[in-house]
Parts: structure tokens; C-alpha cells; sequence
């Protein structure tokens, strides 16, 4: 945080000599206080008497519980120590409880009217994080472009703002696969039944190390196209699709390897059974498509996903091609507002986002969701890929009292295959589960989410 105060301290002592070194009679675009102060859509905003400057706040805390159960004998499982513990026996357990999943602290301005920026961090696990920091320019209503630190042009779910997600995690496939926040240069567009977005990218800014001789930073573009033909108060459908390519990060080694992993849309526990390290990558592309419809006030949408590797290995100090390595997953989710109204198509994000909360009492919303990842791959023998497989069937529950307060619960039966261990952290009785356990860990997790945002 001290970091962040030197930042501030200097950008402030800039700005302060800036707006000291303008004569009196040059129109720079600012004026003195007192601004407007108002609120809108429940968060609080600052704007100029001339609309040219706008300062306002989007922060969000949510709240989760879980607890998970299995029917399998957990005496008989075992999992590596955690060597962040003074003592840890290896018995295997879940971790039930309570967390603050998110804690976002964000300020969002706009600057001579076509500039703006955006500064988010998130303080969840006692924990200081960067999510979104960027710097845009405006060249009309419907063209933009940003530089910084922000999401990929990925996928519906992924672009959609947490506090607007149906369920209370994003399906596995996306959260493995579907980007996420990098550095980068993106431009946008949109229009009335047409967005499209395409950037370049680099590495994410959360694992950016200080260490020396790593390497040089990994590359990639991603971009994102969708149409809604159909787009009216009572039934919009939505059709989309993304890519993306990339080369791996830097690590401290001339080969460089990628992990992918995914938590079982559940963030209470912490372990990722699905997942695994893969070696001597050259690059990999990611390729997806999105459906959505909405009908009054029932919502379906989905994504399909399909990722290949390019990989190399050895035949003593001889390099050899290996067959590229592919990798999918889906997910499809329908939910229906029994009270209230549906969430609204917002054509310049190509999502679902806000709902209307209009009647006492709030809004009620059932969802259901199936979704699967598979990080199994078989195509070369040579060097097999068990990363695991598993399909989540997820049940929602979401009570809007009022349009910035979500009381969620959520009940996800996981159904793990017998790879699906953590990469190997996990062990029954001495064995790796693919021997001891030919059905794989299922599980079932109870959920629930308080989340205010102002």
C-alpha cells in the first residue's frame, strides 16, 4: 500500500503544478467547485457544471459460505501439506467456512469529456490485488480505445460483471480458459445489434515477479465479435464468438510451460482439482461461441470452448514435435425471475447486465446450470495430459431486496473423473485416485452470498 500512496502523492503534486503553471485566462476545460453530487443506480457521482469531468465510485463486498460433503470415506484420503501451516498432518479435508470473497474498492472517472480511467483493487483475503487500471480514449460514442490493465475481449460470462452473474462463480471451462485480466492495448466498437472488440496482450499483472532472468514476457491477441438480430424489451438473441493466441510467460527456463487450472465454482476451498503443469510449450490458441436468448423473463445462454497446444519434447538432447494437445469444455444455463423483472441487454458490452427492482419486495430469480472441462489429453502417448475431467449440475436461488443487494444460495453437485486430483495432491489410501478411486472425488457444495455494491 505504500507503493500506492508514493503513486498517488506524485500524481497528485503533478496535477497540482499542472493546473498552477495555466494562466488565468487560457480555458483548459475545468472549473472550481462546487460540482454536482448525486446518486445513480446507487453509487455515488461528482460532475462538473460543464460535463466535462465525472468522478464516481463501483464498490462491491460479497460475502460467502460454504460447506461441502462427500460420500466417499475422507479417513482413507490424504493430501500434501500445506507448508504455509506450522503443522499439517496430510489428513485430507474440506475447508468449510465463511470468506470475503470479493472486496473491491473502485473509481471510475471521465476527463475532458472523451478521456477516462478506471481504478479497481480488490482487498478479499486480507490482500491487496490490481483488477482493472487502465487509461481510454473516447473518439465517439460507440469507438474507444484503452491501455492497461483490464479483461480480454473473452466470452459473454467473462466479460459480465460479477455482481450480474446468475450463479455465484463463472462455470469452470470459462474460468480455466476464457482469459481474464492482462496488460494490454484494446479497441472497441459497437452499434445497435453488432459489438466487436480486439487487443493485444501480455502477462497477467498479479504474477508479474521482481525476480531477475526470468525470461521475456509471453504475447498474445484476443478478440471478440457478436450480433443481436433480434433485440427487443420482451426477447433478444444474442450470437457471439472469440479467439485468442498466445506463447507462454517467461519462468527462469528456456522451455516454458503453462498450467491451467479451475476451481469447482467454489472459492471456499481453495483447491483446484482440476489442473495441470504442461511443459515445453510453444503456443496455444483458444477458440469459443456463445448463444444467448431471453424471452420475457426467461434467460438461456451458453458457451462452447476448444483449446490447442502447440508442444515440443526430447529424444535425448534431440528436440521432436508432439501432437498438439486439445483441450474443450461447455457449460448452458437457464434461469427464470419468478417476481420482477428479466436482466437487461446492454448492446455496447454484448451482455446481460442490470435488472430492474421495481416492486416491493425485490426481485426473485431460480437458475439452473450444467457445465463440464475436460484437461485430459491422449492424442500423443508419448506425453499424456491428466489434468482431469468433471461436470458440475449447479442450482441458484437469488433474491434481489433491492437492485444493489444480492442474497444468493447455491447448491453444485461435483462430479469428478479419477485424474481430477489436484495434480496429485491428492492421494487414497498411499495411491494416486486414477488407482484407488476409478470413479474420481464427487462431491456436493452448499452455498450462499451476501453481496452489497454502492
Amino acid at each position: 500500500m505504500k507503493y500506492l500512496f508514493t503513486v498517488w502523492c506524485c500524481l497528485t503534486m503533478v496535477i497540482t503544478a499542472r493546473g498552477a503553471s495555466i494562466p488565468d485566462d487560457v480555458d483548459d476545460g475545468s472549473e472550481q467547485f462546487p460540482a454536482r453530487v448525486f446518486f445513480e443506480g446507487g453509487k455515488l457521482h461528482f460532475k462538473s457544471r460543464n460535463d466535462k469531468f465525472q468522478l464516481w465510485f463501483d464498490n462491491r463486498i460479497y460475502v460467502d459460505a460454504a460447506c461441502y460433503s462427500t460420500s466417499t470415506d475422507l479417513d482413507g484420503l490424504q493430501s500434501k501439506p500445506n507448508k504455509d501451516l506450522e503443522e499439517d498432518d496430510g489428513q485430507f479435508r474440506f475447508d468449510n467456512g465463511v470468506i470475503i470473497r470479493r472486496a473491491r474498492f473502485a473509481v471510475k472517472a471521465t476527463l475532458y469529456e472523451r478521456w477516462f480511467a478506471e481504478l479497481d483493487l480488490d482487498f478479499a483475503y486480507n490482500e491487496v490485488e490490481i483488477k482493472d487500471m487502465f487509461l481510454g480514449y473516447r473518439f465517439n460514442d460507440r469507438f474507444w480505445l484503452k491501455a492497461g490493465n483490464f479483461k480480454e475481449p473473452m466470452s459473454m460470462e467473462r466479460m459480465t460483471s460479477s455482481k450480474y452473474l446468475t450463479t455465484m462463480e463463472r462455470p469452470m471451462v470459462i474460468d480455466m480458459f476464457a482469459g481474464g485480466r492482462r496488460l494490454g492495448l484494446a479497441a472497441t466498437g459497437w452499434g445497435r445489434h453488432w459489438w466487436a472488440a480486439a487487443g493485444v496482450f501480455g502477462r497477467e499483472v498479479d504474477i508479474i515477479q521482481k525476480e531477475k532472468n526470468r525470461g521475456s514476457d509471453g504475447y498474445g491477441f484476443s478478440g471478440r465479435v457478436a450480433v443481436s438480430p433480434v433485440l427487443r424489451d420482451d426477447w433478444t438473441l444474442h450470437i457471439g464468438g472469440y479467439a485468442s493466441w498466445r506463447t507462454p510467460d517467461g519462468a527462469g527456463m528456456t522451455d516454458r510451460m503453462v498450467e491451467f487450472r479451475t476451481f469447482p465454482e467454489s472459492r471456499v476451498d481453495r483447491r483446484r482439482f482440476v489442473r495441470a503443469e504442461i511443459d515445453n510449450v510453444n503456443n496455444y490458441a483458444i477458440f469459443g461461441l456463445e448463444l444467448a436468448a431471453r424471452w420475457n423473463k426467461l434467460l438461456l445462454y451458453g458457451e462452447y470452448l476448444y483449446t490447442t497446444l502447440s508442444r515440443y519434447g526430447y529424444e535425448g538432447e534431440q528436440k521432436i514435435s508432439l501432437k498438439n494437445a486439445v483441450f474443450n469444455g461447455w457449460y448452458a444455463t437457464a434461469s427464470y425471475m419468478i417476481l420482477g423483472q428479466n436482466r437487461r441487454y446492454a448492446p455496447e458490452d454484448a451482455e446481460f447486465g442490470p435488472m430492474d427492482v421495481r416492486r416491493r419486495g425485490g426481485n426473485l430469480e431460480v437458475a439452473g446450470r450444467i457445465s463440464t472441462v475436460n484437461l485430459n489429453d491422449f492424442h500423443d502417448p508419448r506425453a499424456l495430459i491428466t489434468g482431469g475431467k468433471a461436470f458440475n449440475y449447479t442450482a441458484s436461488l437469488n433474491w434481489y431486496p433491492v437492485r444493489n443487494v444480492l442474497i444468493g444460495l447455491n447448491y453444485t453437485h461435483v462430479d469428478n473423473d479419477k485424474y481430477a486430483d489436484d495434480k496429485g495432491h491428492v492421494t487414497y489410501q498411499g495411491k494416486t485416485l486414477s488407482q484407488s478411486l476409478k470413479n474420481g472425488l464427487d462431491f456436493n457444495i452448499f452455498q450462499m452470498r451476501l453481496m452489497i455494491s454502492f
